[in-house]
């Protein structure tokens, strides 16, 4: 856990608790749940945006290969290429 400290003027201090207290929360525990809100919001842009990423990862890897620029690799050649690429990493050759 940790601690943060924020400067606001009386008034909307003043304000904030009241709202507080009507919701029958705490001003930390409303400022908690909004802090938390607001990871929630950014933890779902940032899943966004890795989505995004990658859909156009794919769509370029499919624009290549229908360009006659990319080559398809079965999935046995790809497990045999990694497990021997694992072997060399386990002996440092990598």
């Amino acid at each position: 856990m940790t601690t943060i400290h924020f400067r606001i003027d009386e008034e909307t201090k003043r304000l904030a608790m009241k709202a507080a207290e009507r919701h029958k929360q705490s001003l930390t525990e409303l400022m908690r749940q909004r802090a938390e809100e607001l990871a929630a919001e950014e933890r779902a842009y940032q899943n966004s945006a890795n989505d995004e990423w990658l859909e156009q990862q794919i769509n370029q890897a499919f624009s290549r290969y229908d360009e006659g620029k990319g080559e398809f690799v079965s999935n046995d050649e790809m497990t045999q290429q990694i497990d021997t690429l694992k072997k060399l990493a386990s002996q440092g050759k990598l």
